[in-house]
């Protein structure tokens, strides 16, 4: 079976959950969604592997232990000078029978770590792809923000297309709106536009490894609030 045809069952769910992103995949933001999507499915998939693991195990571990506790009541009557041939015999088929469900224990736990190195087969595949995506765009995605000194939370998406980038934001608890500006050579240069009170705001920041640092000053000179300050950035995918 090709890697083609062993993920399309998995992209098939992956579409019935989230339908939305089969209108949208010819664009390059929508791509990386769809794989970091996929990546988060077979992470929880994994966690129902190991669970599945685990109780496997279990059960080999107790279908041995049942063989080994048979094989010595099985030494300790050959042992006996008063052992009968219908306890020997009734010895015999026991162990046989717990050596066919040790052998079908064992047969499962193999077939469970087959599974377990396909699933980190498809993950790391599919990291890779994330990673590759991610350093050709450093910036398209979902970003936590920490705006100082006044400590507060916001998120930001950003679209990055070529230099010129677009987006939308939204403080905790207080305004949202969108930005427009650019990126080069991992200088962010953003301007805020508030839904309500349109430009009102510089961001300039430098762009790393998921990460975004800089400074913010207001156009707007309010009595008692601070008109300029840092701020901090980690897009979501990467925490």
């Amino acid at each position: 079976m090709t890697r083609a045809i062993a993920f399309r069952p998995l992209l098939l769910l992956i579409l019935l959950l989230f339908p939305g992103l089969a209108g949208a995949q010819e664009t390059a933001g929508t791509a990386a969604a769809a794989n970091q999507t996929e990546l988060r499915l077979e992470q929880r998939l994994l966690s129902l592997d190991l669970l599945a693991y685990n109780q496997t195990r279990d059960r080999e571990r107790l279908a041995n232990q049942r063989v080994t506790e048979i094989l010595g009541r099985l030494d300790q009557a050959l042992a006996s000078d008063a052992v009968s041939l219908g306890a020997l015999e009734s010895l015999q088929d026991e162990l046989a029978t717990a050596r066919g469900a040790a052998h079908a224990a064992e047969d499962k736990l193999n077939t469970q770590l087959d599974k377990l190195q396909e699933r980190l087969r498809r993950i790391a595949l599919l990291e890779g792809d994330n990673a590759t995506a991610r350093a050709a765009d450093p910036l398209t995605g979902r970003w936590q923000v920490t705006i100082l000194p006044q400590n507060l939370t916001a998120v930001f998406d950003l679209r990055l297309d070529g230099t010129v980038v677009s987006g939308t934001y939204q403080v905790a608890g207080s305004t949202g709106g969108s930005f427009r500006g650019s990126l080069a050579s991992g200088r962010l240069r953003l301007e805020r536009l508030d839904a309500r009170g349109g430009f009102d705001s510089v961001w300039e920041g430098t762009v790393a490894a998921d990460r975004i640092a800089g400074t913010w000053m207001s156009n707007e000179l309010v009595t008692g609030q601070p008109n300029r300050g840092d701020w901090t950035a980690v897009r979501e995918s990467a925490q």
